[in-house]
């Protein structure tokens, strides 16, 4: 059985980092599989695929809109010899259920990776969206809330979708209970418009001074969320990281990790925190919370008055232990291996 993942970008973002993780896993389960990356601007993890000895493929266009992908991933699959072409994100999607007229003989997967996106929000692309997903034989979903937006939005087939919950390399991120030290958050996510970064900002203006804001990431809402610092004076008491390759060792160091999202296919980030012992609180959206739930606290979204009053409830010690105990447990529920162990049978269900 050979599998290739095919990925629109190796950008900071939930679907680039579970394939990081998810790819080595299956490797070590016996599984022959390769990558694809269609555009290779913004890149934050090829260093890394060739630390963990994958093999990542490259098109010659390197561009994420071009209609020559079809063929290149078309060419790629014959000179492999693929059994199973796996897609995610959009690019690699509409590409790859093109390139599936081109060759039949191959099985086409796609990982759905959200509960919302910008098409949704224009009724034009439901036709374009219903054609891209009943182009592949199987669709993966990482949570019931991102099952249940696709099937409304698309009309796909109930038995077309099966879920998958990501999962997260605990050797990587795995802590200890934590007792609260200090007054430190940390918020690790892209800066994107599906995240809320400048709630968390607003929250800290409303907190002690002692309180200090770290956020790991970039993306296009950096330089807005950097503004909104710099007008509330809080830039003595945040800090830009950008990207990091030490997320495991700031997490653990971290005494509170926010996870502020507009909305969230499963909330991968969070998870990480639970695994590295630090409490977690998190935008109360589909997806997110299902992940979090009593294991950390919930806010209401953009809410800065209630995500004030959960960062405050951290400050009982009792509380704080018992959401670090709480994360750790719900985590081993989410090993990698476990997540690339069910993509494994999908995979060998279809080529029956």
């Amino acid at each position: 059985m050979k599998i290739l993942h095919i990925i629109t970008s190796l950008e900071l973002g939930g679907a680039e980092k579970l394939l990081l993780d998810l790819i080595p896993a299956q490797k070590r389960q016996g599984v022959d599989v390769e990558l694809l990356v269609l555009d290779t601007k913004g890149e934050k993890f090829l260093e890394e695929y060739e630390k963990r000895g994958i093999k990542v493929h490259f098109t010659k266009v390197n561009n994420r809109v071009s209609f020559k992908n079809i063929f290149e991933i078309a060419k790629l699959i014959k000179k492999e010899k693929v059994d199973i072409v796996h897609a995610h994100l959009v690019h690699s999607q509409i590409w790859t259920s093109f390139t599936r007229y081109l060759n039949k003989k191959v099985i086409y997967i796609t990982t759905e990776h959200s509960t919302h996106n910008r098409r949704r929000e224009k009724f034009i692309y439901k036709f374009l969206d219903k054609f891209i997903y009943n182009s592949f034989t199987k669709i993966i979903a990482i949570s019931e809330a991102t099952a249940r937006e696709l099937i409304k939005w698309t009309g796909v087939s109930l038995r077309k979708v099966d879920v998958i919950p990501n999962g997260v390399s605990l050797r990587a991120f795995m802590g200890k209970p934590k007792e609260r030290k200090g007054n430190s958050l940390v918020m690790v996510s892209r800066f994107h418009t599906s995240k809320d970064h400048i709630t968390v900002v607003r929250a800290l203006e409303k907190l002690s001074k002692e309180y200090t804001l770290t956020f790991i990431g970039e993306g296009e809402t950096e330089e807005a969320v950097k503004r909104e610092v710099l007008m509330l004076k809080l830039q003595d008491r945040v800090q830009f990281l950008g990207y990091s390759n030490s997320v495991p060792t700031l997490l653990k160091r971290a005494d509170i990790a926010i996870q502020s999202s507009n909305f969230e296919g499963f909330g991968l980030s969070a998870l990480e925190a639970m695994a590295s012992g630090t409490p977690v609180i998190a935008s109360d959206v589909e997806g997110l919370a299902n992940i979090v739930s009593d294991s950390g606290l919930l806010f209401k979204v953009g809410d800065i008055d209630d995500l004030v009053q959960k960062i405050k409830i951290l400050e009982d010690s009792k509380i704080y232990s018992e959401k670090s105990r709480s994360g750790i447990r719900t985590s081993l529920f989410y090993s990698i291996e476990a997540t690339a162990k069910k993509y494994l049978e999908i995979y060998k269900e279809e080529l029956k």
